[in-house]
């Protein structure tokens, strides 16, 4: 970053005045033997009826270059350093961040030798998640949009938009292949042991039957799964066992499916073709089982 004139003429300043040979070279309004010269006592002086002395003004005069120099390094650093963010290689990384700038229902145009939006409308930005992987040779673009605070896929009219800005947008030649699908169902089979001084029959919590602390560590932990992530078995089992009131949990069976598809058992994790899960409560086996009494041995 440029420095400013003054601080230019006062480094100039404090080097004049470490060398020896120019002490007879020196600025004092009170007290003619020795001062430290500064921008302020130039300006002090330029606008009195004394004369500067030339020297100052060769020091000013440099420092007006230096800034200006210091300036136009600034500018070309800028400008260099916004050519190689135009020309940067497309990476993966690239093709999911440029997912989320896509506008939904705006015409991309054509200006400085690419494509852009006239206007910027962040509420068009319809995809919150994406990423992107390479398999036989094509790139695997997976995306999805936020309804009430849940992943959901985009509907026909919507893909359709997203897969024509890609058409355009895309290197010549790549394929690109553009997934968006409803959450992949996982169904378990668990059973839970749970504190019946804390939580009652329909696992709300006694103190509070609005809270389902269980069903809440559930829904939390699929939400909070990173979008196109690995869902491990043990993490879940993890999440209800951190849950208000639950004693110790125990996952018997776990099934996988894809929107569409059929449920194929789960060892230890899977990865999502959605890019998200959800677990299917409906058709999950939750059993419980009640601690009544307090274990002094525990």
């Amino acid at each position: 970053m440029a420095r400013t004139i003054a601080e230019i003429y006062n480094a100039m300043a404090t080097t004049k005045a470490d060398m020896q040979e120019l002490h007879d070279w020196v600025v004092d309004p009170q007290n003619p033997s020795y001062v430290m010269d500064n921008a302020d006592q130039l300006l002090a002086d330029l606008r009195s009826t004394s004369k500067v002395a030339i020297w100052r003004l060769f020091l000013y005069v440099f420092a007006v270059g230096s800034w200006t120099v210091e300036t136009l390094f600034d500018k070309l650093i800028a400008s260099v350093g916004a050519i190689m963010n135009a020309k940067r290689p497309h990476t993966l990384r690239w093709y999911a961040e440029e997912s989320k700038k896509y506008q939904y229902g705006h015409e991309l145009v054509w200006a400085d030798s690419q494509y852009s939006y006239a206007v910027y409308d962040p509420d068009a930005r319809i995809i919150k998640y994406a990423a992107a992987q390479e398999f036989n040779g094509k790139i695997i673009l997976k995306v999805a949009k936020e309804t009430a605070g849940i992943k959901a896929a985009l509907i026909t009219e919507e893909k359709d938009a997203f897969v024509a800005f890609w058409n355009a947008w895309r290197d010549a030649g790549t394929k690109l292949e553009i997934v968006s699908l409803p959450a992949d169902q996982l169904k378990v089979n668990i059973r839970i042991i749970r504190d019946r001084m804390v939580l009652n029959s329909n696992n709300s919590l006694l103190r509070d039957n609005s809270v389902f602390p269980i069903t809440d560590a559930i829904a939390s932990f699929g939400n909070a799964l990173e979008f196109d992530g690995i869902l491990r078995l043990s993490k879940l089992v993890d999440a209800i066992q951190a849950a208000e009131g639950v004693v110790d949990v125990k996952l018997e069976k776990a099934w996988h499916k894809k929107a569409g598809g059929t449920y194929a058992e789960v060892d230890m994790f899977v990865n999502s073709y959605a890019g998200h899960f959800e677990i299917d409560l409906a058709t999950s086996t939750f059993e419980y089982i009640d601690k009544t009494v307090v274990n002094v041995e525990e």
